[in-house]
């Protein structure tokens, strides 16, 4: 069953340029992965400095399995790394509704 993730990253103003070229990092390695459907990238236009990643996958596995590969942790340990920046995961499933 297809998900969707939606991560929600805080950060220091002051550190937007450095978690944008980290961000970049992972969209030129993720459309590489398999399972992987597409993605979005917003900012906030309001309110605190915040960046939403919203990808699409065609399975929870399939996410799991980029989310715990190599490449994928060493690309958040450099995001990790920026002083000030917060990161929120949920996934979602879509559901029935009638």
């Amino acid at each position: 069953m297809a998900v969707k993730v939606f991560i929600k990253r805080r950060y220091p103003k002051d550190k937007e340029k450095e978690l944008l070229s980290q961000i970049r990092r992972i969209r030129k390695r993720v459309t590489d992965q398999s399972g992987y459907i597409s993605g979005e990238y917003l900012k906030a236009i309001e309110g605190p400095n915040e960046i939403v990643t919203i990808s699409s996958w065609f399975s929870l596995e399939d996410w799991q399995a980029w989310i715990e590969s190599e490449e994928r942790k060493a690309i958040e340990a450099d995001i990790i790394a920026i002083d000030g920046v917060e990161a929120e995961y949920t996934i979602y499933r879509n559901i029935k509704t009638r």
